[in-house]
């Protein structure tokens, strides 16, 4: 759908200025979106899952494990495909008030695409480099937003997710080096005109949801805190939005719709979109892994 339909469409629980803001700037931070009880749950599976990598020594298809990892001190970038790890994960991305906000940014019909659960680990880790995130998995249009909870509160220290206001409206850059192997972070070159001095951090407390468009330039610093930022976030797709690229992370649920109806028709946009490597034929790691490369 087009920010003008979505926009005619009554709300959940946005107002209608959040909205407008989403549109206009490419992501929104909602405070205290997420009830206690569900965050309570969250902060629980994030930790048994933490704890739970400690026996394993090698990165694998539930794991992307950091190069300090150890039994003593587990050092794990990335959960992946949450939804398929734990049923309360399916359950809050599918019926919860997360994707009530989901509906309110991308209308009423609204499909589940992937999940994940980043952990930042004190240190330069894991820090993310300036990146959009269609580039990764092309649809037909761009009406397509990531969600992601804060477990605790976000500050400075802790390297929020920082993003660059209004960049979802202009280039999508080719996330290549010069040998035309995928790195999944935008050239230093491209950079420049980009606006990055404006870029805003993502704080907020704790319960908060951060809502990022597709086309959005956003990455994040290093966590100077002696704690473990664990960051879930959640995908979801207009559904008149679909994918012409296998996606890098599938999971059991990618494609299901979560809010009203399938789509009969699909929305074509007419900007063009990079694409991205065959992941089906190439695999995929995590970001961290294409980026250190």
């Amino acid at each position: 759908m087009t920010p003008e339909d979505i926009l005619e469409q009554p709300a959940q629980v946005l107002s209608q200025s959040q909205r407008e803001q989403y549109f206009a700037d490419g992501f929104l931070t909602i405070p205290n979106a997420i009830p206690a009880e569900w965050l309570g749950q969250l902060r629980t599976l994030s930790k048994q899952f933490l704890d739970s990598s400690r026996k394993f020594a090698a990165s694998d298809n539930v794991f992307d494990l950091g190069p300090a990892h150890s039994l003593d001190t587990p050092h794990v970038r990335r959960l992946k495909a949450l939804v398929d790890r734990h049923p309360d994960f399916w359950a809050f991305a599918s019926n919860s008030p997360l994707t009530d906000i989901a509906a309110d940014l991308l209308g009423p019909n609204v499909k589940f695409h992937s999940s994940k659960l980043n952990y930042k680990s004190p240190g330069g880790g894991e820090v993310v480099k300036w990146h959009q995130d269609i580039s990764a998995w092309p649809h037909t249009n761009y009406s397509l937003v990531t969600l992601g909870v804060h477990l605790d509160d976000v500050a400075y220290d802790d390297g929020p997710l920082s993003c660059v206001p209004g960049s979802h409206n202009e280039e999508l850059f080719v996330q290549r080096d010069a040998e035309n192997r995928w790195t999944g972070s935008i050239k230093d070159e491209d950079l420049a005109g980009v606006g990055l001095d404006c870029a805003v951090d993502m704080n907020g407390g704790a319960g908060s949801v951060i809502a990022i468009h597709c086309r959005t330039v956003h990455g994040s610093r290093a966590n100077l805190t002696n704690n473990i930022r664990a960051l879930p976030l959640f995908v979801f797709a207009s559904a008149d939005a679909f994918a012409w690229m296998p996606a890098p992370s599938p999971t059991t649920k990618t494609g299901q719709i979560v809010r009203g109806e399938p789509a009969p028709f699909a929305h074509l946009d007419p900007r063009p979109c990079p694409v991205p490597p065959n992941w089906a034929e190439e695999g995929y790691g995590s970001i961290f892994t294409a980026q250190k490369k």
